[in-house]
C-alpha cells in the first residue's frame, strides 16, 4: 500500500515590492518546492510595490487608498551603490542616484531574471489574517479585486511572511487653528508634481529626508517661498536660497502660521513631512507590531515576531539600503523555515529585542551614527547567513553624509560610488 502523500508546507508572502520579490527569490534559492509551496499576493497588476507611482491621490481603481508615496521627477535619496544585492547587480548609469523609475525597472527586470512572476497573484487583497491555535495555521482571507463581487476566499499556511513596507499609512498631526487655513494642508504621501505649486508659500512641517527632498524640488519648480518647521534641530545643510528653516509652528489663523520663536508668516500650502505609522489592520491584534518609526523594531533578529514565530516580518526598519536589507533579511527567513538557524525561547527573544532597542536609544543621535546601527544590522546577518560582505556600504553613506552637508543641492549629481559586488 502507498504510503499518503506528504504535504507541502504552505507560505504567504503578503506584498510583492522590493521585500516581497527578494523574498520569493530568497525562498525559491533555498527551499526545496517539493517540501514548500509558497504564495504572494499582490494589490497592483504588476510588481514595484511603493515605488509604483500612476500620480493618483485619494483612492484608486480597486476603491482602496493608493499605496504609493512617490511623486515626479523623485530620485534615489542613496546611492544605488548601497541598495543593489550581489546576485543581481544594477545596470550601469551615468549617476549614482537614479530615478524612481530605474528602481522599479530594476525590480520588474530582477523578477523576470529569476522566473518569480509565477509564485504572485496580482490584483488580491489580504482582507485577514489570524492564526488558528487548535489547527496551528494561518488563516487568511483574500479578495480578488479583478472580480467586483467575488466573495472571499479563505486559504491555510503554515507561515506568513508580511512583505507589505510601513510606508502606507501617514502620520497625520494638527495644530490649533488649521481649521482656518485657506489653502491647501495635506500629507506628503499625497505629494505628487512639485510644478503644481510654482508661486506658491509652501511650509514643510518635519525636517528629515522627505521635507528635504521637498523642498529641492519646490525651488526648482519656482516656488516662491519655502520653510522647513523642525521640531528639533535644523537640517544643517546649505538649501537653495528661497528655503528658510523655522523652529516649530505653534498655531494657525487663516493664512498666517505661528512659531516658537515667536515668528510668523503666511502660506498657500501645509505639507506634512511627519512620516509614517506601523499599522498592519490586516493581521489579527496578536499578530501586530506596535512601534513608532525605529531602527530597533519588536521582531527577534529583525525579522520574528516572539509572540508567533511562525509569523515573519520583512523591512519593518528604517534603513537606507533597501533591496539590500530585503534580500538578507529574506536568506534570514529561509534559513529559519528551513531549519538551519534554530530560534531561541520567547523569552530569550524578547531579551535580545529589549538590548537592541536600548542600544538604539542609546547611541543613535544622526545620520552618521544611524547609518552605523543600522551596519552593525546587517554584518550580523551577514555573519548568520555567509552571503557576501556588505559593510563598504558604511564607508560609502559617510562619504554620502559629507556630500549633503558640502553641497546639498548637487551632491546626487555624481557616479564617484562604485559597486562593492562587480
Amino acid at each position: 500500500m502507498d504510503a499518503p502523500e506528504r504535504r507541502r508546507k504552505r507560505i504567504c508572502v503578503i506584498g510583492a515590492g522590493s521585500a516581497g520579490i527578494m523574498c520569493l527569490r530568497a525562498l525559491q534559492s533555498s527551499l526545496d518546492e517539493q517540501e514548500f509551496e509558497f504564495v504572494c499576493y499582490e494589490r497592483h497588476d504588476c510588481v514595484g510595490g511603493l515605488w509604483i507611482f500612476t500620480g493618483k491621490t485619494g483612492v484608486d481603481d480597486d476603491g482602496l487608498e493608493v499605496h504609493s508615496p512617490m511623486y515626479k521627477n523623485l530620485r534615489l535619496n542613496g546611492p544605488k551603490e548601497t541598495i543593489e544585492v550581489p546576485e543581481y547587480l544594477f545596470p550601469e548609469t551615468d549617476t549614482s542616484y537614479p530615478s524612481r523609475e530605474y528602481l522599479l525597472d530594476y525590480l520588474q527586470s530582477f523578477t523576470r531574471h529569476f522566473d518569480l512572476m509565477k509564485y504572485i497573484k496580482f490584483q488580491t487583497w489580504i482582507e485577514w489574517v489570524r492564526y488558528n491555535n487548535e489547527q496551528e495555521v494561518f488563516e487568511v482571507t483574500i479578495r480578488d479585486l479583478k472580480c467586483e463581487n467575488s466573495e472571499n476566499v479563505v486559504e491555510l499556511f503554515d507561515y506568513v511572511i508580511v512583505c507589505s513596507g510601513h510606508h502606507n499609512y501617514p502620520n497625520y498631526v494638527s495644530y490649533p487653528g488649521e481649521e482656518t487655513f485657506l489653502g491647501q494642508i495635506f500629507h506628503a504621501k499625497f505629494f505628487v508634481d512639485a510644478e503644481r505649486y510654482s508661486g506658491k508659500r509652501v511650509l514643510l512641517v518635519g525636517a528629515k529626508y522627505s521635507a528635504e527632498d521637498l523642498a529641492m524640488h519646490l525651488s526648482k519648480a519656482k516656488a516662491s517661498k519655502v520653510t522647513i518647521s523642525y521640531n528639533s534641530a535644523p537640517t544643517g545643510l546649505k538649501l537653495p536660497d528661497i528655503v528658510d528653516e523655522r523652529p516649530r509652528m505653534t498655531e494657525i489663523e487663516g493664512p498666517t502660521v505661528k512659531f516658537t520663536d515667536g515668528s510668523s508668516d503666511e502660506y498657500d500650502v501645509i505639507i506634512y513631512c511627519t512620516g509614517y505609522l506601523y499599522s498592519f489592520p490586516f493581521l489579527e491584534e496578536d499578530l501586530r507590531i506596535h512601534t513608532k518609526d525605529t531602527l530597533a523594531p519588536p521582531l527577534y533578529k529583525g525579522v520574528v515576531l516572539p509572540n508567533n514565530p511562525r509569523l515573519l516580518m520583512v523591512g519593518m526598519m528604517s534603513n537606507f539600503c533597501t533591496c539590500a536589507l530585503h534580500w538578507i533579511q529574506c536568506h534570514l527567513c529561509a534559513m529559519i523555515l528551513k531549519g538551519d538557524f534554530a530560534l531561541p525561547a520567547k523569552e530569550e527573544m524578547l531579551k535580545d529585542i529589549e538590548t537592541k532597542q536600548l542600544d538604539e536609544k542609546n547611541s543613535v543621535r544622526d545620520f552618521l551614527s544611524t547609518v552605523e546601527f543600522n551596519q552593525i544590522y546587517m554584518d550580523d546577518l551577514v555573519e548568520i547567513t555567509g552571503k557576501p560582505n556588505m559593510h563598504g556600504f558604511l564607508d560609502m553613506f559617510k562619504q554620502v553624509n559629507a556630500d549633503r552637508l558640502g553641497e546639498f543641492v548637487t551632491h546626487k549629481d555624481t557616479d564617484k560610488f562604485k559597486s562593492l559586488f562587480r
